[in-house]
């Protein structure tokens, strides 16, 4: 029987309940430049994608010119300013610290590092994790593996070792993806 070294956590919507934040400040930050949508149907045309990939296409279809960058930008500092507002997954948090240092734990997110950053400053978490990967330590986004496996060779383990905590298709599907077991949760 293979021992487990390693946990591994996604953030948005595994550790912290951020959904409705996320999608609110892509609309706040939309509505800015003229685009209007529903919280809810950004939901659903983003699920699973990049910035990079639907605000493109929602500028588009409003016929609006503005570089995308900016409206992500302008999301990224309305999403910090609601931080506060955010729920904690307390007991995956107290799993997390009750292993340690026996396991590792590992913070697996393609959020970006500045929103990790305040996240876990707001919380007093920085020190809550062995390791942290953002999407700012990857050039692809889950469902791709690559934050998996950049983690697997950071803590030098195999994916055996490990088990991961994810709360979407997308996550799951990025864990799977690098021969890593998963555990799907949900607030």
């Amino acid at each position: 029987m293979v021992r487990l070294r390693a946990l591994l956590f996604d953030l948005d919507g595994t550790l912290i309940d951020s959904a409705e934040a996320n999608h609110a400040a892509y609309a706040r930050a939309l509505s800015e430049v003229g685009v209007e949508i529903d919280p809810g149907e950004l939901a659903r045309r983003a699920a699973g994608r990049q910035w990079r990939a639907f605000i493109p296409e929602l500028l588009a279809a409003a016929g609006i010119e503005c570089d995308a960058g900016h409206v992500a930008r302008r999301k990224g500092e309305l999403y910090r300013e609601t931080i506060g507002q955010l729920q904690l997954n307390g007991p995956l948090l107290a799993l997390a610290a009750s292993v340690r240092p026996a396991m590792k734990t590992v913070l697996v997110t393609t959020a970006s590092a500045d929103n990790v950053s305040a996240i876990l400053s707001h919380f007093g978490l920085r020190d809550a994790f062995d390791l942290v990967v953002t999407g700012d330590d990857v050039s692809r986004h889950k469902p791709d593996p690559e934050a998996y496996r950049l983690v697997l060779a950071r803590l030098a383990v195999e994916a055996a070792q490990c088990l991961a905590f994810e709360d979407s298709d997308v996550g799951v599907s990025s864990a799977l993806a690098a021969g890593i077991a998963v555990v799907r949760v949900a607030f």
